[in-house]
């Protein structure tokens, strides 16, 4: 049983690495929620290894209930929900915000310490079972405390989601997330309370292989789903001509589906920083997405937009006033609209309509 259990261990290891470096190498394919699921299961790949170690030399790891290990475990908890946060709202997290997500934990680890070096004995223990008639002493109930919290992120990730002004992903995917991460949690609470080396073992294969289902749902399933559908073929994106590029991020999809349910170029004060805030990411972001999708720059962009609506409120019979119709979709000056009609068009409105008209 002993080497079934090391095999298991580095087997573990081994698969959640290649996960790792698969999330790596297509993270140009996603958004950054790709590389922080990459780095989180990396985290794991890091535990197993020492655990394997530790194994193949002779010596007994440390005892999962160890004031240690929980504020390791703890630490695994609270970064497997920055993913699903980066998932429902892309770019709301920065370092700011992290800090804040990791406080309680800080503020325990630096509790830990504290104790620590003041000489408060933590004496080792197998299971918590064991632990449970010493549950007046500080280092158990400490522990116990640690243990409790493992359930408190997956809470955080529904307030998040309903909180949220946009999310990027549906009810189904953070349904099965959570699920995933409930099972997890609990199969690692029942190798803290029942300390056997079959638990354990059984714990490898519940937790991979819930990293592995992770990482398939974000290569193979929410990603192609969120493709789906805001792609031309099969929602109002298409009615407005907008080009989606196969090879765009999400973001880029995000960014136009906003647009498009928002009609935000009509909005003269609309700006570059402004947007990104909308779309919770920074300029120089939002600056490069834009470029993904064609354009040279933001005004360009926002200009284009503000043309093809003119276009359709002139064609389709909408407005026949051209000033009021320049500013209704947003321009500020007639000047500067008729320099951006004749740079997309190649004619004045009244040249363009016109020839529209003969040609009937």
């Amino acid at each position: 049983m002993e080497y079934f259990y090391i095999a298991t261990v580095f087997a573990g290891a081994l698969v959640c690495l290649l996960a790792s470096l698969l999330l790596f190498l297509r993270r140009k394919a996603g958004e950054r929620s790709r590389v922080i699921l990459a780095v989180i299961v990396l985290f794991s790949v890091f535990s197993y290894i020492s655990r394997f170690i530790t194994l193949c030399i002779g010596e007994t790891p440390e005892v999962v209930v160890s004031a240690r290990m929980l504020l390791i475990a703890n630490f695994m908890v609270v970064s497997y929900i920055l993913y699903p946060i980066e998932v429902i709202s892309p770019g709301w997290l920065n370092f700011k915000r992290v800090m804040k997500l990791y406080s309680l934990w800080i503020i325990l680890s630096l509790l830990y310490l504290f104790t620590y070096f003041a000489g408060v004995n933590y004496s080792e223990y197998n299971s918590l079972l064991q632990m449970f008639d010493n549950a007046g002493e500080f280092d158990v109930w400490f522990r116990l405390v640690l243990s409790t919290l493992f359930f408190l992120p997956g809470l955080f990730i529904f307030f998040i989601y309903r909180t949220r002004r946009y999310d990027n992903t549906d009810h189904i995917w953070l349904k099965r997330y959570f699920l995933v991460f409930f099972i997890n949690i609990v199969a690692y609470l029942m190798v803290l309370i029942f300390d056997h080396q079959v638990l354990h073992t059984v714990y490898y294969y519940v937790s991979v292989g819930c990293s592995l289902y992770i990482v398939y749902m974000e290569l193979f399933d929410r990603l192609i789903k969120n493709r789906e559908a805001v792609s031309p073929e099969n929602s109002e994106l298409s009615k407005y001509d907008v080009q989606i590029d196969s090879k765009s991020s999400v973001m880029v999809e995000r960014l136009n589906a906003y647009m498009i349910k928002n009609t935000a170029w009509r909005d003269p004060n609309l700006s570059l920083n402004k947007l990104a805030s909308e779309l919770f990411t920074n300029r120089t972001t939002l600056a490069g997405v834009i470029r993904e999708n064609g354009y040279d720059n933001y005004t360009n962009y926002i200009n284009r937009l503000r043309i093809e609506d003119f276009l359709r409120q002139v064609g389709t019979g909408s407005s026949e006033n051209y000033q009021e119709t320049f500013f209704f979709v947003g321009f500020r000056s007639r000047s500067t609209a008729l320099r951006n009609f004749k740079l997309h068009t190649g004619k004045t409105p009244s040249e363009y309509f016109q020839r529209g008209n003969n040609d009937e």
